[in-house]
């Protein structure tokens, strides 16, 4: 079927969009509640291949009024063709073929952050997106709420004067103890742990891998085969931010320091972590620190952005401008007045309508995406990396291998 054949068409204005949602663990769940606060849609469908969360989205879904089917095979949801759009909320690993997948079989989605795993996957998803005409929206939200916006206008505008330097963190003080060492098991009831494993290297089931714990987020993020850490994972947030107030370029150089400085447990990404980007024009920073907030209960996520002018500092409650010493610049607070995640559903349901590209467009994230996966490479290679945009690859020959990813037979990525 053609590209064109595939596009949707526009939707009359009292037309519901039929969704379904793919992983409803606690992020899934969150989009599910996003979503369902937006006129016009129909939750038709959820899918996840543990029974627990597939119970609570469909009671979730129920309570408010819809009649979703129960779905363990996400390739299910794919071929209905009753299905608009999807929603991908899955572990990291299978968000680039789920979304690839979807785009050829006509389906709008909503793909969670980060876009992709290995730097090469971000490419193929943009290619599809591309080529089968797909709105594809992705979960870094923070470019729907209106005080972040406002804080890339400022920067952007030039009241900051020359700015030099923008900095990103997350800072939390956690038990040494992390979560623990738990051995290799039998998957509990419910789980299809081999369907859960997807792409990913076939190993026997952990439940820190699995990650899915009450009260707790979800683990799989601080394991290499599914994920990246802190950085992939809160840092891409800040790093989008970053990018989006430029004009989204590409960091021409990543270098990063760090390791497990403090956790005792047996996850495999960082605790402890800087990373420097060298983007036209400016230097930017991540870091991340897992046993010190300096006491206290803000600033513990956010970003600054350094001008000769002046200082913006934004976090997911206010935006503040400081005034350098002489400045005539004025002081400036906007805090958040509405949540940014139902705006960003509402957009992407908008977009879906009219055809016209989402606040956080799949190029987009990509580009995050991959910043954020080059903070990691640099770390693991121990080496300075030099992007190289338009081959999209480094120029460092001996790091090239890291920005790909090998898939587990029979899982295939392509466009």
């Amino acid at each position: 079927m053609s590209a064109a054949a595939l596009a949707a068409p526009l939707f009359a204005a009292n037309d519901r969009i039929s969704l379904a949602f793919i992983g409803t663990g606690v992020m899934g769940s969150e989009n599910l509640g996003a979503a369902m606060k937006q006129p016009g849609v129909a939750v038709s469908a959820v899918c996840d291949v543990y029974q627990p969360n597939l119970e609570r989205a469909s009671a979730l879904a129920r309570r408010a009024g819809h009649q979703p089917k129960e779905v363990r095979d996400f390739r299910e949801i794919l071929a209905d063709r009753s299905i608009d759009a999807i929603c991908i909320a899955t572990p990291d690993h299978w968000h680039p073929y789920i979304c690839v997948e979807a785009c050829k079989a006509g389906k709008d989605v909503y793909v969670e952050k980060p876009a992709c795993v290995a730097a090469s996957e971000g490419a193929v998803m943009v290619e599809a997106a591309r080529k089968y005409k797909r709105v594809v929206q992705a979960g870094t939200w923070q470019r729907s709420g209106a005080h972040f916006q406002k804080a890339c206008e400022i920067v952007r505008s030039g009241e900051l004067g020359k700015v030099s330097m923008a900095k990103s963190w997350i800072y939390s003080n956690q038990p040494a103890a992390g979560i623990g060492n738990p051995v290799d098991k039998e998957p509990p009831a419910g789980l299809d742990w081999d369907l859960w494993l997807g792409p990913a290297p076939a190993r026997r089931f952990n439940p820190n891998r699995f990650g899915i714990y009450p009260n707790a987020y979800s683990y799989f993020r601080f394991f290499w085969d599914y994920a990246g850490g802190q950085l992939t994972d809160s840092g891409i947030h800040m790093l989008d931010i970053v990018q989006m107030a430029f004009g989204d370029p590409m960091p021409r150089a990543v270098v990063a320091l760090g390791g497990k400085y403090w956790f005792q447990d047996d996850t495999e990404t960082p605790d402890t972590m800087q990373a420097t980007f060298e983007y036209p024009g400016f230097l930017g920073s991540w870091e991340h620190r897992s046993n010190n907030t300096e006491l206290t209960g803000n600033r513990l996520m956010g970003a600054t952005f350094h001008g000769t002018r002046g200082t913006v500092y934004v976090d997911r409650t206010v935006l503040r401008v400081t005034p350098e010493k002489g400045s005539d610049l004025a002081p400036f607070e906007m805090k958040r007045v509405a949540d940014p995640h139902p705006l960003h559903w509402a957009n992407f349901l908008d977009c879906v309508r009219t055809r016209q590209r989402p606040n956080s467009d799949i190029e987009t994230c990509v580009r995050s995406s991959i910043t954020s996966i080059l903070g990691n490479l640099s770390l693991r290679a121990r080496m300075r990396l030099d992007w190289d945009e338009e081959r999209h690859t480094v120029q460092q020959e001996s790091a090239r291998p890291l920005l790909q990813r090998e898939y587990r037979k029979p899982w295939k990525l392509e466009a």
